[in-house]
């Protein structure tokens, strides 16, 4: 009698399966999303002069049009990228700096958010990776850290019962840490936001799992995808004794595809 671990297997058949579901879902919203949008600024621009009552319910209904156009857009965009996860193209690169360039975005994007770092240093640590993706996999942790916070923010206004004052907004930090080994690093992103959901909190990193209002469940799919064609790994903590969540990284210094 022979027994065979078919875990991987079964693994990567399911991922070509939600594959093949993404692929599909983008081809066929994404076609009417561009007409939707551009028709809806132009009927703002043609007719917001000639309505002459209730101007801003109009507006306010275009802009609402056009926001969740948007909105249905980017996760579009998540489900092309799930759909065509190329092969990556190994080569050395400086890991810090990816870090740097990727906290820049996100500070950009999220200036109420406070970033902190550790660990990094001037140049390196150098490792073989694909640069683009990896990149793309620190922009997917970082987000989700920034959406954490965005949820956690909202629900301490609820319970404010809608005070708008300054001192009521949860601003929030997120912490960025690198650690070095000799054949590997760790990156640790934590934040103090809502914190992982009790229930299916084992299965985040598997396609369409999300506890987010507007998450497609592919955000963590593919930083797992992405650690796991570099021979890494993904592990999602509570943040011990605060509430939040670390997201680890762990990725190896000389990836065994990129040795000649």
């Amino acid at each position: 009698m022979t027994f065979d671990d078919i875990t991987a297997l079964q693994s990567a058949e399911r991922k070509a399966a939600w594959a093949d579901v993404a692929r599909r879902i983008a081809h066929e919203i994404k076609n009417p999303l561009t007409p939707i949008q551009l028709s809806a600024e132009r009927l703002k621009r043609r007719f917001m002069k000639e309505i002459s009552s209730d101007t801003e319910t109009f507006g306010l209904c275009v802009d609402t049009i056009v926001r969740h156009v948007g909105d249905i857009g980017r996760m579009v965009d998540e489900f092309s990228a799930f759909a065509r996860m190329p092969a990556p193209e190994l080569k050395e690169a400086d890991l810090g700096r990816l870090l740097r360039e990727a906290i820049v975005l996100q500070k950009n994007a999220h200036p109420e958010i406070a970033f902190e770092t550790s660990g990094l240093t001037a140049k390196g640590p150098m490792v073989t990776c694909d640069r683009r993706l990896i990149g793309q996999a620190l922009t997917n942790l970082l987000q989700n850290a920034a959406d954490a916070i965005t949820m956690s923010s909202q629900d301490r206004r609820a319970a404010d019962m809608g005070e708008e004052s300054a001192d009521s907004l949860r601003k929030g930090e997120i912490n960025v840490a690198l650690r070095v080994e000799p054949a590997h690093v760790d990156i640790m992103i934590s934040d103090d936001g809502t914190g992982l959901p009790e229930t299916d909190r084992h299965r985040l990193t598997e396609p369409y799992i999300t506890h987010k209002p507007k998450g497609t469940g592919l955000g963590l799919a593919i930083v797992k995808k992405i650690m796991d064609d570099h021979h890494g790994t993904i592990s999602l903590e509570d943040r011990g004794d605060k509430q939040g969540t670390i997201a680890i990284l762990t990725l190896p210094r000389h990836n065994v595809l990129g040795q000649g």
